[in-house]
């Protein structure tokens, strides 16, 4: 049995007893039904059982697993092809035979063996340590290590800094001729500290440029270093230091090194250390010579024994979709309606808005909230085709749960360009995606340039609704939609805006406004049947001539932030306003503390309109002005303040992605 679906029951146990399930009406008989349903799927989805969803994790099957339940118990078909081998060779394929369809997206980094021991000069006898269970023990091979194994002497190089940032210019680690080819080297985690255990390289302590990590572990292996070892520094005041890294945690580091590069505990560096210091010096004596930049240092007489084998498999992923049948002349043709179900897992998988790393994003907001109206819709719409008389006229409906989406749109690009169906026969598209946190009733809509048509049709909907709907043209935008979009097919997106508890750990359910999900859902449906049964047709229309959006690059991972998808290095610190604005300049939605933007005075409500003086096009034009800089780079940006500009120079920080 698929353990999967096993493990699927005992998540039943950890939902409330006021959302325990019950069978499918058949229609359902109220509104409080509707909302009872609603709350059901959301509390479910965004249970700590799912682990946040994260494409590729056991949390985020157990999602698919739920989503194609309820698509069972609806009585929809499976929407995708499956090819068998018969016995006499042939390949058989069932045009309907599955409701998953698998794609893959990047490799994982699995530490298939690693070991470290060290031998000193005075004793022949290996010391080997014992490798670390999760983030304790002796020591981890982290994501961007190569596979080797080798036996080298030890050198202690610092912090491993090649040079300080402004202002400290003239430190470095390494002094004239100092010469790590060929040797294991031990370097300190984060940079020079201050008496209290800060950055000595900035006046309030925070870490500057510098402490970013990947950088100096690059330029070690540049420098000839045959294997890393990176230790925290003793007396540093930061919570990491209590902690060892592991391949997990830093898959977003960067790119893998041919060389191993493991993080050690305090404890096995400070064994490490006593055991070659001929002054006999512990690990905080040596830490204060690289606070002064005193040099490579030798650990004579110890050699350090090391392996790794590292294997990058794909990760795969899948999207869930279920046919819904139609009618008569139509029943050809499709509506699409769409929701993702992955999220962010721990926060490293799409990126967590204020680097938290590792707690469970449970994403009831983003996306719990739409897949559970997309859901929802699935069984009413079902009950009322059920309903239709055999001579009306109705298109099919495909109801489909994207994975994929928050690191970069990846599954429902993989739908289109690989499609059960011809595009032509997709109609429309309709995606929700956060759509659980109205307030004061207010909805946005994305989409509605995208067909000719769409206005007539979409007018005395929203004016019925009793919702304050904004009305946005485009059909780019960080959601699937825009993947349809870039397809050529007219789209719709539901959006209920954003929130402080966006993209972190307390997007949590109790904070979900059921009732306002299934209003925002009975405008979906109501958008869904009317273009279901429209007899004309929809002509596509392309809104912006812009290039697709990077998803990356906002605003789930901030572009500001510089995620590794975006290809950006600083952390500039807003969130923008819209998905789907469309005016020049980019809107200021919220402004992160103790960042770029917080520290040059940008206020949530101003439009950055001017980045060194060139007009602001858009938000990926933003995002591409970014990837220009470096941190400690000084910018003048242009706000547009209550109609006023303001001129202000940002001085750019590194990103503090929580892997200093």
């Amino acid at each position: 049995m698929n353990p999967y679906r096993i493990s699927l029951v005992l998540v039943l146990w950890a939902v409330p007893a006021s959302a325990a399930f019950s069978a499918p009406p058949s229609p359902m008989a109220s509104h409080d039904d509707a909302v009872a349903r609603y709350r059901e799927h959301v509390t479910t989805l965004a249970n700590p059982f799912m682990e946040g969803r994260g494409s590729g994790t056991r949390g985020n099957e157990l999602a698919a697993d739920y989503i194609e339940f309820w698509f069972r118990q609806f009585g929809l078909a499976p929407a995708f092809p499956v090819t068998e081998t018969a016995h006499d060779g042939t390949e058989v394929v069932t045009p309907r035979g599955s409701f998953r369809q698998s794609f893959e997206f990047g490799r994982d980094t699995v530490v298939a063996e690693q070991s470290l021991a060290i031998t000193r000069a005075t004793d022949d006898s290996p010391v080997l340590f014992a490798d670390a269970a999760g983030d304790t023990g002796a020591f981890q091979a982290l994501a961007v290590s190569g596979s080797a194994s080798l036996e080298a002497p030890v050198v202690f190089v610092g912090y491993g800094i090649e040079s300080g940032p402004p202002g400290h210019e003239s430190f470095s680690s390494f002094g004239e001729g100092d010469d790590v080819a060929g040797k294991v080297v031990l370097v300190l985690r984060f940079e020079p500290l201050n008496a209290v255990g800060k950055s000595a390289f900035t006046d309030g302590g925070e870490w500057s440029p510098s402490a970013a990590l990947y950088p100096r572990l690059a330029a070690l292996a540049k420098r000839g270093a045959a294997a890393i070892l990176v230790a925290a520094p003793p007396g540093v005041d930061d919570p990491r230091s209590k902690t060892i890294e592991t391949a997990a945690s830093t898959r977003r580091l960067g790119r893998p090194l041919d060389i191993p590069v493991m993080m050690l505990s305090t404890q096995t560096a400070e064994a490490l250390v006593r055991a070659g210091d001929e002054q006999g010096r512990s690990l905080a004596a040596l830490r204060a010579l690289a606070d002064a930049g005193n040099g490579v240092i030798p650990l004579n007489g110890v050699t350090a024994k090391v392996l790794t084998r590292i294997d990058r498999p794909a990760r795969s992923s899948a999207n869930v979709a279920g046919v819904l049948a139609g009618k008569g002349s139509l029943a050809k043709e499709y509506v699409v309606i769409g929701a993702h179900f992955d999220h962010l897992g721990d926060g490293s998988l799409g990126g967590s808005r204020l680097n938290e790393e590792g707690p469970t994003h449970p994403g009831a907001d983003d996306n719990a909230s739409g897949t559970a109206g997309m859901l929802l819709l699935a069984e009413r719409i079902a009950s009322e085709y059920a309903a239709l008389p055999e001579t009306a006229n109705a298109r099919s409906i495909l109801f489909m749960g994207f994975s994929g989406e928050e690191i970069g749109l990846v599954g429902s690009r993989y739908f289109v360009r690989n499609s059960p169906l011809e595009a032509a026969s997709i109609y429309a598209m309709l995606n929700m995606d956060m759509i659980g946190r109205l307030r004061d009733s207010k909805l946005e809509v994305n989409g509605t340039g995208t067909a000719d048509g769409f206005d007539a049709i979409l007018k005395p909907l929203f004016d019925s609704s009793g919702l304050d709907i904004k009305i946005l043209p485009g059909g780019r935008g960080p959601s699937d939609h825009a993947s349809f979009y870039a397809g050529g097919i007219p789209v719709l997106f539901f959006f209920t805006g954003f929130h402080p508890e966006y993209h972190t750990p307390r997007d949590v359910s109790r904070l979900i406004n059921f009732e306002g999900g299934v209003q925002v859902a009975d405008l979906v449906q109501k958008i869904a049947t009317t273009l279901a049964m429209r007899h004309d047709g929809l002509p596509f229309r392309e809104t912006e001539a812009r290039a697709p959006v990077d998803h990356g690059a906002l605003p789930g991972a901030d572009p500001a932030a510089g995620s590794s998808v975006s290809g950006t290095r600083i952390r500039f610190g807003i969130m923008p306003d819209s998905y789907g604005d469309t005016d020049p300049g980019v809107p200021v939605g919220d402004v992160f503390p103790g960042t770029s933007a917080a520290d040059a005075g940008i206020k949530k409500g101003d439009r950055l309109m001017k980045w060194n003086g060139e007009l602001i096009d858009s938000v990926e034009a933003w995002t591409e002005m970014l990837k220009q800089h470096k941190p400690g780079d000084v910018v003048t940006v242009t706000v547009d303040r209550d109609g006023k500009e303001m001129v202000l120079p940002v001085t750019l920080r590194a990103r503090s992605s929580g892997r200093q």
